[in-house]
C-alpha cells in the first residue's frame, strides 16, 4: 500500500457515531476459491444464524448500527451487518474464494458491517466522513455507478471511494479482493456501542481464519488521526 497510511476521522463522523475505527493491512495473501479448511467456520456461523439469531440480532452492536443507519435517515434500512446476518440466515453463507469467506464469516459472527479492499493502486490515507452528495462508486457485484446521498457515510481515499454505507451499502468494486490480490485493507469503522478493542477483535478474528488458509499472512494495524489534531 502506497505512502504513510492513517485513517482519518472527520468531526462529521465521529458525530454520527464512529468513535473507534480500526483498519489494518493483510500482508501474505494466497486467494484462492477453494476453502475446505473454513468448512466447519461456516456451519458454525449458520447453526448460530438458523438456531440463536438473537444473540446477534439483540446486541448492542446491531443496535449502535440501526441507530446510526436512522441519524443517516435509514430508519427503514437494515445496516450492512444486519443484513448479512440475514443473508446467511435465509440462504446460508455464499462461498467466494478463502480471503472473501473468512471476512464474510466474521462479518455474521459479530453482526457488523466491514470493509475490504485490495490496496495494489491504492495509495493514501483513509478518510471517514459524511457524504457531500455526488460521490460515486460502483457497488460490489455491480456493472454501473451509485451515488452517494448527502449525509450518507463512506471511506476513502482522495482519489477514490472504497465504501458507502446508507442507500448503497456495499464496498467499491473496483478495489473487490481476488486471486489476484495479495494484500489487503480489512476496515471495521463501527458504531457508537463499539469499543477500539472490540474492532480490533473483529480484525484479529478475521486475520485467524485468513491464517487457515494463508499461514504467512500477516497484519499491520494503521494509525487513527482525530481531524481536530490535524487542524489544531
Amino acid at each position: 500500500m502506497d505512502s504513510a497510511n492513517s485513517i482519518i476521522v472527520r468531526e462529521d463522523a465521529r458525530e454520527l457515531g464512529v468513535t473507534a475505527p480500526v483498519g489494518c493491512v493483510i500482508s501474505g495473501l494466497d486467494v484462492r476459491s477453494e476453502a475446505p479448511e473454513l468448512d466447519s467456520d461456516v456451519a458454525a456461523v449458520e447453526s448460530l444464524a438458523q438456531e440463536r439469531p438473537e444473540k446477534i440480532l439483540d446486541s448492542q452492536i446491531v443496535d449502535g448500527s440501526r441507530k446510526l443507519y436512522a441519524e443517516m435517515g435509514y430508519s427503514d434500512v437494515k445496516p450492512d451487518g444486519e443484513m448479512r446476518f440475514d443473508l446467511v440466515r435465509r440462504r446460508g453463507l455464499k462461498r467466494h474464494n478463502n480471503v472473501v469467506d473468512a471476512y464474510n464469516i466474521v462479518g455474521a459472527e459479530f453482526g457488523l458491517g466491514l470493509g475490504m479492499h485490495d490496496t495494489a493502486n491504492l495509495g493514501g490515507d483513509i478518510v471517514i466522513e459524511r457524504a457531500s452528495g455526488g460521490e460515486r462508486l460502483i457497488p460490489l457485484f455491480r456493472e454501473s455507478y451509485r451515488t452517494a446521498n448527502p449525509g450518507d457515510l463512506l471511506y476513502g481515499t482522495r482519489r477514490h471511494p472504497l465504501w458507502i454505507s446508507g442507500q448503497i451499502g456495499r464496498d467499491s468494486d473496483e478495489f473487490k479482493v481476488t486471486e489476484s490480490t495479495d494484500e489487503a485493507l480489512l476496515m471495521v469503522v463501527g458504531n457508537e456501542n463499539t469499543t477500539e478493542s472490540h474492532n480490533r477483535a473483529v480484525c484479529e478474528r478475521t486475520v485467524e481464519l485468513i491464517q487457515k488458509t494463508c499461514p504467512e499472512a500477516t497484519a499491520e494495524y494503521l494509525d487513527v488521526v482525530d481531524e481536530a489534531l490535524i487542524i489544531a
